[in-house]
């Protein structure tokens, strides 16, 4: 196996761990029972939100996503704290 397969293999691994917080974080909020059916989407819409930015994180590093913004995920913090 060369540099670039291990590499690519451990950029994979890192995706599919996202991807599998991202499922874990939507079954428990799928399991709790909210008074408040917005509340309740919109916290779903923040985890994928957090998890595509740690895809596009992890894609960056690994020199095949240009789009990356660093701030992202702090400026959806303000806007929730906003909404709040």
């Amino acid at each position: 196996m060369t540099d670039y397969e291990k590499k690519e293999d451990h950029v994979l691994d890192h995706i599919a761990n996202a991807v599998l917080k991202l499922e874990d974080e939507l079954t428990k909020l799928d399991a709790l029972e909210e008074d408040d059916a917005k509340k309740h989407e919109i916290k779903k819409w923040y985890a994928e939100k957090k998890a595509l930015h740690e895809i596009k994180r992890i894609l960056h590093e690994a020199g095949k996503y240009d789009k990356y913004e660093e701030k992202e995920l702090e400026q959806l913090d303000k806007y929730l704290d906003k909404l709040n």
